[in-house]
């Protein structure tokens, strides 16, 4: 074990090598450099800790090629590990540690945190523990040597070190400023063809950009000509880097202006969503915040969800829904989805955090802390690295809303979505014909919006949509192909019928659609 120990330490140390000198560290990475260096001769061990992507390797590979110190990286421990199970596997990363250390005076052990948990990537809880911790920290000091311990920014470090936490001095990493993203892009592009990008506004567009998203949009635009602008860099993060948890093919691109009847709705948020989002000195000015919260409410079908990504796309931000589909079992299986979820639209800010049919979600004894949870969550977006994420909530009974999440400072914006009235079906019906069945520009909207009462734009939609189908129909089967107002009707007789006998099968007449008798 003690040969393949030896190549793991020789290749680490090679990497560090040719790369360290290409590295110029950030603002914040070169500020977390300078505490390790002044902690180096008081404590024999420290922990660098941060969030994921914010350059900790980075700076622990600098740090320990400056002092002749060596990297053990997950990939070196389980190529030491590999034959190992069980125990021996615990000992053979503590035995790897150690046979470094009696090596050389420093050694940085990276993604700690992670090896702490895992055993041959299968998750096990506290699997080197406060024992071997403790074991790794005592031998380090003994024998005059220096360890650090490379983790992420989760309260997991009371749980790793244990009894031994008070010997480890930490040393945090903060995430990144509009600083560090401009010394991320020089590294990158060089100094002229970052001049024209105004990396302020990038911060403020997007506060939680990792290291790699930020090096992954540099080197795409590198590959253009001309120098990028900010717009440019923009829209390199929403192409390429900052994603939803939604794939993007499921997730349709709307405007504000594709919602006839939701007029009244596109002017709230636009006053208190985008306005104070897109003209930030007037804001600061004024003290104006964007509203954290917004509450849609009205029957199914009348546009909540498409009103949702309306406003994703209106701030050029990303779409992360949250509904039904969550409620699993256990539990804690159910709020870490909900935790991820919230994470990822926190670190992919400008974002709407859409949480689908909440009063339904509320009513459910099995996740009876999401209430807590959201009041939680709301608070904490007061913060300047969660302020651009908006939760937007639907209900078809606001009265089932929590009281709490309703005060002033959480969802303070309340939105009604109501049926269409003629006039509205009359546009919504206009808006989806399109251009596809021929003598779409000769049909007759309003005698069809007469015949439509009681649709939602839901309904009209799929009226459309099956109007398109009876005509494709046609055309594959080589039939005449009539009026697009034919199809239309044809499809709303379909729907009608279909609607109106499940009304009276239910014995429920709000399913009725229709001209009214």
């Amino acid at each position: 074990m003690n040969s393949k120990i030896g190549t793991s330490l020789k290749s680490t140390r090679d990497l560090m090598s040719t790369a360290a000198d290409e590295i110029i560290l950030t603002p914040v990475q070169q500020a977390a450099y300078d505490k390790l260096e002044l902690l180096l001769g008081i404590s024999p061990v420290i922990a660098l800790s941060g969030v994921d992507g914010i350059g900790k390797t980075t700076i622990a590979a600098a740090f320990a090629r400056k002092h002749g110190g060596v990297v053990l990286g997950m990939g070196d421990v389980f190529a030491a590990a590999e034959p190992f199970e069980g125990a021996q596997w615990q000992e053979a990363v503590e035995a790897m540690v150690l046979d470094a250390l009696r090596r050389v005076d420093l050694v940085v052990v990276d993604d700690y945190t992670k090896l702490a948990f895992v055993s041959k990537g299968m998750l096990r809880m506290n699997f080197l523990g406060e024992v071997v911790g403790k074991r790794l920290c005592d031998a380090a000091a003994q024998a005059g040597k220096h360890l650090v311990l490379v983790g992420s920014a989760l309260p997991l470090w009371g749980s790793v070190t244990g009894e031994f936490s008070d010997q480890a001095v930490l040393v945090d990493v903060p995430i990144f400023g509009a600083d560090d993203y401009t010394r991320i892009a020089v590294n990158v592009l060089g100094d002229d063809r970052a001049a024209n990008i105004d990396f302020k506004v990038i911060h403020r567009y997007s506060s939680m950009l990792q290291g790699y998203e930020l090096r992954l949009a540099c080197q795409l635009l590198r590959q253009s000509n001309a120098a990028p602008t900010t717009e440019d860099f923009i829209d390199c993060l929403n192409t390429y880097v900052v994603a939803s948890n939604l794939r993007l093919g499921e997730v349709e691109a709307l405007s504000f202006d594709s919602l006839p009847g939701a007029e009244h709705i596109a002017e709230a948020l636009e006053t208190n969503i985008v306005l104070p989002f897109e003209n930030r000195e007037l804001a600061a000015e004024l003290g104006l915040k964007p509203k954290r919260g917004v509450l849609l409410y009205g029957p199914p079908g009348t546009g909540k969800t498409s009103i949702g990504r309306a406003l994703a796309h209106r701030i050029q931000g990303k779409f992360f829904l949250i509904d039904g589909t969550f409620i699993t079992e256990p539990p804690t299986v159910f709020f870490q989805r909900i935790q991820k979820v919230v994470q990822e639209a926190k670190d992919n800010s400008p974002s709407v955090l859409f949480i689908d049919d909440a009063d339904i979600l509320f009513k459910i004894d099995h996740v009876a802390g999401l209430s807590r949870y959201l009041l939680s969550l709301l608070d904490g977006l007061e913060s300047a690295t969660a302020g651009n994420v908006c939760v937007m909530m639907t209900a078809m009974d606001p009265k089932k809303i929590p009281e709490a999440l309703l005060r002033s400072g959480r969802v303070e914006l309340w939105l009604d979505t109501k049926a269409p009235d003629e006039t509205t079906r009359a546009r919504i019906l206009q808006r989806w014909i399109g251009v596809e069945i021929p003598g779409h520009d000769a049909v007759d909207y309003a005698a069809l919006a007469r015949i439509t009462h009681g649709c939602t734009p839901a309904d009209l939609r799929r009226i459309v949509r099956d109007a398109r189908t009876m005509y494709a129909a046609d055309v594959v089967a080589g039939h005449s192909t009539v009026s697009a107002s034919d199809y239309v009707r044809r499809s709303v007789e379909e729907i009608v019928a279909s609607r109106n006998n499940m009304a009276q099968l239910l014995g429920d007449d709000r399913l009725r659609i229709g001209a009214p008798a």
